[in-house]
């Protein structure tokens, strides 16, 4: 099934990209992951701290109610606001208005809903702050502490566009979009869970890159509201991170580039692009720095995931001590 969307010469005039990550499209799009049963150094981390914060555990489980693992979630959550202001974003959700709660709301809930969500539809106040603090707490927990990652990653990503768009044009930025099927300057066609024609009509588009987006693009479900289309941001050609002198002496270039990648989680054949060496090599690579206790590897679907351990944590932030474990 595809998502079309069609262009004006207006539309093409205003194609952005946006500088940051957007703080509650993550948060919704991260809740979908947290609830998928594949292995990542960032779940396991979440899931830890849940059990040891019961409100925002609570808060997290409000959360989930509102937003499905698939399907539709309200577009209420994630307002069109200025991407990486979380607080304006709040501000936006806290004023929803009864109509906007009504609507989305029945986008999700056709059949039988929770008695405080038929509350919140009616616009009860009360239910839409009890929201906000929801969001805030799950943020807290889900995307605070990883938000400076996110916001590289994100960062490399839009500067690779943009140098396509240089380079190759707006043709090209706009058919190396993950999920992109087909763009002829007139209609851009989209993998998407159902099939939906949305006409910009002279709005123009932001392209969103996010960190949780998974699979294919998402955009809002009201087509009246400012066209957006967030998209896998990809980390495939990302240079691994500096490393220092000292650990290169003890490890080697190679080896110790493959430990500084993998402050990031990473497939083998990523870690192979942002090396720029053969999945062979990565792999050996990855395999040695296991066999010492720097690097934990678990199969995700048909690829292999490594991340560090808390030992490599401790070796790349050169705060290896004796009391330093694998």
């Amino acid at each position: 099934m595809t998502l079309r969307m069609i262009f004006d010469r207006k539309d093409l005039q205003g194609i952005r990209i946006a500088e940051a990550p957007d703080p509650l499209w993550e948060l919704v799009l991260g809740s979908h992951q947290l609830r998928e049963d594949r292995p990542s150094a960032w779940r396991q981390r979440v899931q830890l701290n849940l059990r040891q914060n019961e409100e925002a555990a609570r808060s997290l489980k409000a959360l989930f109610t509102l937003v499905p693992p698939k399907g539709n979630f309200p577009d209420f959550l994630t307002p069109p606001t200025a991407a990486g202001s979380f607080e304006s974003g709040l501000e936006a959700v806290a004023c929803t208005p009864r109509g906007r709660l009504c609507a989305d709301l029945r986008t999700v809930f056709t059949g039988t809903a929770p008695t405080w969500v038929k509350r919140l539809a009616d616009g009860d106040r009360d239910e839409v702050h009890g929201v906000v603090g929801a969001l805030r707490d799950a943020y807290d927990l889900v995307i605070a502490p990883f938000w400076h990652s996110m916001r590289e990653t994100v960062a490399a990503d839009r500067a690779r566009r943009v140098r396509t768009l240089a380079t190759e044009g707006a043709g090209a930025m706009m058919r190396g979009i993950p999920g992109v099927r087909g763009w002829d300057g007139e209609v851009l066609e989209i993998a998407y869970p159902r099939q939906r024609t949305v006409h910009l009509g002279g709005r123009g588009l932001t392209l969103i890159p996010s960190r949780f987006c998974a699979n294919t693009p998402v955009t809002f479900i009201d087509p009246a509201l400012p066209p957006v289309l967030l998209y896998p941001a990809s980390v495939t050609n990302a240079r691994p991170a500096d490393v220092s002198p000292e650990l290169v002496a003890l490890l080697g270039r190679t080896r110790a580039e493959s430990l500084g990648a993998l402050r990031v989680p990473r497939t083998t054949s990523k870690l192979a692009s942002c090396l720029g060496t053969s999945i062979g090599t990565a792999s050996k690579q990855a395999a040695v720095l296991r066999e010492a206790g720097l690097v934990t590897s678990a199969r995700q679907g048909s690829a292999i995931l490594h991340h560090l351990t808390r030992l490599g944590t401790a070796l790349l932030a050169g705060e290896l001590d004796e009391g330093t474990v694998p």
